[in-house]
């Protein structure tokens, strides 16, 4: 009896050390690859509704964001005219960044309400390009992109190695994103933006906002509960 009482105990130890173990790391996503398909998102693919942009032909209908051991993944599926593009602006844990947008080569003006700014892709459908962000800059940096049309939208799928963005170690990592459908600034001060993903909860009518636009509502991976 005492070595059947020995053996549960230790079996039980066991379990609840496994079971610790397991709440202290991390979760690690998951890989894709990049071309442009996104059949293998699943649940990291986030649809957005259908008609909430503010301009006519200027939507995003899915968008996602995840991280493995070795890369950031980006992608959505969206469509847009003239000079707006898809932006997704990203904030790194342990990453020192930009308080905001305002050193964007292209002259954007956004900000977290919460955090920095880190990294910054624009895809336009046809091709992409890349900012690291710091408190001094906006550096540009290559990743793998692929690109596709399907029922008359873009589909963009966009990867960067982690360690092109400062970070270390992925089992630590948390980040958090806004996708946009944006345009630029003008000279009465307005940042224009036609649809969000997350939606912000303070859309104007005509899609112009006081810049820099003020992001409160934000992907996060992993999910926090």
């Amino acid at each position: 009896m005492k070595k059947a009482l020995f053996i549960t105990s230790a079996v039980i130890l066991i379990l609840v050390v496994a079971s610790c173990a397991s709440l202290e790391k991390p979760l690690l996503l998951k890989s894709v690859t990049v071309d442009a398909t996104l059949t293998d998102w699943g649940e990291y693919l986030y649809t957005d509704g259908a008609s909430d942009s503010k301009w006519e032909n200027n939507e995003i209908y899915q968008a996602g964001i995840l991280f493995d051991a070795t890369n950031l993944y980006i992608a959505g599926i969206f469509t847009k005219d003239g000079y707006n593009n898809f932006m997704v602006m990203v904030d790194l844990s342990g990453v020192a960044g930009a308080s905001d947008t305002n050193k964007h080569p292209w002259e954007r003006s956004y900000k977290f309400e919460e955090g920095d700014v880190d990294f910054v892709l624009e895809t336009w459908g046809d091709d992409y390009t890349a900012w690291i962000f710091t408190t001094s800059e906006a550096s540009e940096v290559k990743g793998t992109f692929a690109k596709a049309t399907k029922d008359g939208k873009n589909v963009v799928e966009f990867a960067i190695p982690l360690s092109k963005l400062g970070v270390t170690d992925a089992s630590k990592l948390s980040v958090k994103a806004v996708f946009v459908i944006t345009g630029g600034t003008d000279d009465q001060g307005k940042q224009w933006a036609g649809d969000f993903y997350p939606d912000q909860g303070f859309e104007t009518e005509d899609g112009g906002y006081t810049a820099p636009i003020v992001i409160k509502k934000v992907v996060t991976i992993p999910t926090q509960e």
